[in-house]
This record gives structure tokens, sequence and C-alpha cells, in this order.
């Protein structure tokens, strides 16, 4: 089998990234997640969310960012962990948005069946405190999700 064109590795990625919210979510926060939809920017600011963030590199590179509101995230975590959501502080919600960007990058690895990428340790961001501002020499897919705790949205530059 010969190995895939940009276009289809792209294409590859950006669906086994989709497929990796969906079932992550469903399976981790028992939650039901709904594809909203796609676009692309690029650049944007993270103002007011929690972001986690890995980097990818090797046979490609980029970043995937995951990115929600404190009280949804507050509920994914909740779910995740066990804990009621008023238990869990700061540092549970920067692990949290972290191990979901990592969760979601290795899932979208995973099902797109690519090889050699390897995925930087997470890092994560909380909005108010700080303003993020991603700009990447590539284009950004943003895939927004709908649960019924609120929205969240993940952002691609491969």
């Amino acid at each position: 089998m010969s190995e895939p064109n940009a276009t289809e590795m792209m294409n590859r990625l950006l669906n086994g990234l989709r497929l990796a919210v969906t079932e992550m979510m469903t399976a981790m926060a028992m939650s039901e997640v709904v594809f909203a939809g796609q676009e692309s920017c690029d650049a944007f600011s993270l103002s007011s969310e929690v972001v986690g963030l890995v980097r990818l590199d090797g046979q490609l590179h980029g970043m995937v960012g995951v990115a929600c509101s404190k009280d949804l995230l507050r509920e994914i975590v909740s779910r995740i962990v066990g804990l009621a959501p008023a238990d869990l502080i700061m540092e549970d919600l920067l692990d949290g948005a972290a191990e979901l960007a990592n969760m979601v990058c290795g899932g979208m690895k995973t099902k797109a069946q690519i090889g050699n990428v390897n995925l930087s340790p997470p890092v994560s961001i909380v909005g108010q405190e700080y303003i993020a501002q991603w700009k990447t020499n590539r284009p950004t897919t943003v895939f927004t999700f709908q649960m019924d705790e609120g929205v969240l949205r993940v952002y691609a530059s491969l």
C-alpha cells in the first residue's frame, strides 16, 4: 500500500480528530457530544476559555488545542475523575485541560494510523489570567462540538 499524499493525510487526521473527540467525551466524560461544524481561520484569541495544547513533531508537525469554558471543563473533569465539580481546584482544571488535549491527540494519531509522530507534553492555559493568541504558519481548522453542558472547540494546525 502506498504512502498517502498530503491531502489524504490531512483528511485522515481531521477525521481521526473528530472521531477521537466524540468517542473520548462519550466514554470518558459520559456526555453526549454532537459535531456542530468546522471552519478555518488564521489566528484567534483565547481570552476566557481553559485550553489544553499539544505540539506534534516527526512525520507531522503542528499543534492541537482543546478549549472550553471553565464551567464545562469543571463538569468534564468531574465526570472523569469522579469528584464533585465544587471539589475541583484550579490545578485539577489545568491538569484536566492538558490531559484532554493529550488524549485527543493520541486518539487522532491512532485513528489516522500515522506513524512517526511525537506528542509534546501537554500545556494548559486559563484565559482570564492570560490572553493566548494562536498564530501558526498553517491554516487552523476549528471543530465545534455541542454538549448539554456547553460548547467544546478543538483547534488543529497541521
